[in-house]
């Protein structure tokens, strides 16, 4: 058997098609070309098996919107992810919220035309903090770090909306890891984590043996759209919608698809 005739069948057991077997409607979808793990996984244009949570959980979703076929995937710059998008080089990638979108950008809609906010990646971001500076767990984040410095992944969506809302971001680090010793050796003041999963957090503060905690309070939640070309949502406009919807109703997936990422 083939990796790829592999790979389907593996989506097939864990993802009933929507709309049964059927024609397959080609998807080309784009995502950044550099290592973010354990979202995407890999440097360069070259795909690798396994590719990454969020490519996992694109795949779980298209399988289960009747496309009925693995979408094509396009590693690219993260700069020119959105460019491509709108030219119709790519169909679909994943896109943080946004103070406007270009026409040729098409979003999940509400019944009133609004960019419907549930049919979409819901990330609530939390602060990790030294134990030793004994932050009383009452702190507000976005109050208490304004004017200090807080350490963020490089590269990802909502670090341009901690910048607009006035908090200053260390992002040259490239995986929580680096920004936890950066934390350690106070070149920052704390540091940005996607609370995914609360107990996969828990088992990573555990190697820090207490050194290291995490703010009760969020910092904010954010919005992670799967964002397609326009032309391309009029072309194929009931999968798409499915696709939307189907990622309301599997809300809880990433985190479920990140197990098999996560370091022993």
């Amino acid at each position: 058997m083939t990796t790829r005739a592999g790979i389907l069948l593996m989506l097939a057991t864990l993802v009933p098609v929507a709309h049964g077997a059927g024609v397959c409607t080609p998807l080309r979808v784009g995502y950044m070309d550099q290592n973010r793990p354990p979202y995407w996984i890999g440097e360069g244009e070259q795909v690798p098996e396994p590719p990454g949570a969020a490519v996992d959980l694109i795949r779980n979703a298209v399988m289960g919107s009747g496309f009925n076929c693995l979408p094509t995937l396009v590693r690219l710059p993260l700069a020119r992810l959105r460019v491509a998008l709108e030219a119709g080089d790519i169909d679909m990638t994943p896109l943080g919220e946004q103070p406007s979108y270009a026409a040729e950008i098409a979003l999940p809609r509400d019944k009133d035309g609004n960019v419907d906010r549930n049919r979409a990646l819901h990330n609530t971001l939390v602060v990790l903090v030294r134990a030793k500076d004994k932050l009383p767990a009452a702190t507000n984040p976005s109050d208490y770090f304004r004017g200090k410095v807080l350490g963020s992944v490089q590269g990802l969506g909502y670090n341009a909306r901690l910048r607009e809302s006035g908090l200053t971001l260390d992002d040259g680090a490239r995986d929580l890891e680096r920004n936890i010793e950066k934390l350690k050796l106070g070149r920052v003041d704390g540091v940005v984590v996607n609370l995914v999963k609360p107990e996969h957090l828990a088992a990573t503060l555990k190697r820090y043996h207490g050194a290291v905690v995490q703010l009760p309070q969020p910092l904010i939640n954010t919005r992670l759209w799967l964002a397609f070309n326009a032309n391309y949502y009029r072309a194929h406009h009931e999968q798409v919608e499915a696709l939307w919807s189907w990622l309301d109703a599997h809300r809880g997936r990433l985190g479920d698809v990140m197990q098999k990422y996560r370091k022993p």
